[in-house]
């Protein structure tokens, strides 16, 4: 399977993360992959112009116009679903890679596993193991859900599919189509399937998200952003389907 490939880079004012993300893809992925187009969210959370600004230099330094086409948007307002639902329908090729600002690479990532497990009809993405990922020793990605009675009884209780916005390659139409259904109030991940957002679940569920290990380990990549915010003092949380950052407490 070969077709172009479109990288969307979701940021915050975070160059001191954006910066490690950059230097580690960098070296260990972007060089085996050819990317059509680079689309850019720096969202203004955390940080001030200034840092903004930042970003979007570092940006431009990772991807010069001789190599690639790079997309910045800067919106005035932060909204996670709404910088994904911006970037996704900005996309134009065949697969499109989505990947944030706060990840690193424990190794080389090559473009052909990821279409190995895409050429399969009933796959749409393919997402990159890291520490806080369980697979339930499936190798596809999956949620339980279990329905219950008014009285609170289980009438069922199931694994369905699920998908991860976390770094992995989407196949670019099944993207496009998400993005038209994304709620911009909600999580965008959990959308795909928590009973949050019933037109994208239709449309989503029937199809799978493949877990892509590490060749010498099984992540592949390490999450730098849980870090940062403990050292931020930050908790995250779901709250009315929206991730919500707040200080962690204390004692």
């Amino acid at each position: 399977m070969v077709g172009s490939i479109d990288l969307v880079m979701i940021c915050g004012r975070r160059p001191s993360l954006l910066s490690q993300t950059l230097a580690s893809f960098g070296a260990r992925m972007f060089p085996h992959f050819r990317f059509a187009n680079v689309i850019a969210n720096i969202d203004p959370f955390m940080g001030d112009a200034a840092a903004g600004d930042d970003c979007a230099e570092l940006l431009r330094a990772a991807f010069p116009p001789e190599t690639t086409q790079l997309h910045i948007f800067r919106p005035e307002t932060a909204g996670f679903a709404a910088a994904v639902q911006r970037a996704w329908q900005a996309t134009k090729s065949d697969f499109v890679f989505h990947m944030e600002d706060d990840w690193t690479a424990r190794e080389d990532i090559n473009p052909q596993p990821f279409f190995d497990l895409l050429a399969a009809e009933d796959v749409q993405a393919v997402t990159l193991v890291c520490a806080t990922k369980h697979t339930r020793g499936l190798p596809h990605q999956t949620y339980r859900r279990i329905t219950r009675s008014p009285r609170g009884y289980i009438l069922k209780d199931e694994l369905i599919n699920a998908f991860s916005t976390s770094p992995g390659m989407f196949k670019g139409p099944f993207l496009r189509a998400a993005a038209d259904l994304l709620d911009t109030r909600l999580d965008p991940e959990k959308q795909f399937f928590k009973g949050l957002n019933p037109a994208l679940e239709e449309m989503a569920l029937p199809y799978r998200c493949m877990f892509l290990r590490g060749a010498n380990e099984r992540d592949a990549i390490d999450d730098i952003g849980r870090d940062y915010r403990d050292q931020l003092g930050l908790k995250k949380l779901l709250i009315d389907g929206q991730a919500v950052w707040e200080p962690a407490q204390q004692g």
